[in-house]
């Protein structure tokens, strides 16, 4: 490129260019970054998904049981989209006698510690 009036030619001098490269180096980490965290959270949610699905699974398989349930914890295992999860759930009594209140938690694994995935809460009707 010719500057007007001079015989010289004028192009990006080498700070311009390596300024350029750092700045589409940030852009680029920047990019990467974000899609990094776009799919880590993907497979959160999908984990927390699946586990609300158990949860529900199993507050409607207590439903169905034709036996009155007893107040207190019952844990079991259930296995959905090839993964194994294991849930608690605490039968409590109501106000009502013909209630009880269940609330049930979900983790993936075979340890049922920390924080679990899901959490439902949920009521049983006497028949």
């Amino acid at each position: 490129m010719r500057r007007p009036g001079s015989g010289t030619c004028a192009g990006f001098t080498l700070l311009e260019v390596l300024v350029a490269l750092a700045v589409l180096a940030l852009s680029l980490a920047a990019a990467v970054r974000a899609s990094g965290a776009y799919v880590g959270n993907q497979a959160y949610l999908q984990e927390r998904t699946l586990a609300h699905w158990v949860a529900r699974n199993a507050l409607t398989e207590m439903q169905l049981e034709a036996q009155w349930p007893g107040t207190g914890t019952r844990t079991d295992s259930a296995r959905m989209a090839n993964l194994d999860w294991e849930w608690s759930a605490t039968i409590s009594e109501t106000p009502d006698a013909d209630l009880r209140r269940v609330e049930i938690s979900v983790w993936l694994g075979d340890k049922i510690e920390g924080e679990s995935l899901a959490g439902l809460t949920g009521f049983l009707e006497r028949r």
